[in-house]
């Protein structure tokens, strides 16, 4: 896989057609902040909430950078993330 931070500009970039002006905002910064697991997590919201197909291969890279469990809040933003997750209809 590749590191986190690579893998979060091809998210981005897959993802940017459903963003609108705050999805956007709040992603790239996030992003150029180091919070990516806060940007992972408004990407993902804006997918579902628009129904935008993602390529399968960055859905599983995501899938495997999350299961190593980046994020420390005894699982509940990550167990939240990952039911969204689910919903990701991917091409």
């Amino acid at each position: 896989m590749a590191d986190e931070s690579e893998l979060m500009k091809e998210l981005a970039a897959a993802a940017e057609r459903c963003f609108d002006t705050a999805d956007r905002l709040a992603v790239y910064c996030e992003m150029n902040l180091g919070a990516l697991p806060h940007a992972v997590d408004d990407l993902i919201s804006a997918v579902v909430r628009e129904n935008h197909p993602m390529p399968a291969g960055l859905i599983d890279g995501l899938k495997e950078w999350l299961a190593n469990d980046p994020i420390d809040d005894n699982g509940d933003f990550l167990h939240r993330l990952a039911e969204r997750l689910a919903r990701v209809r991917t091409k």
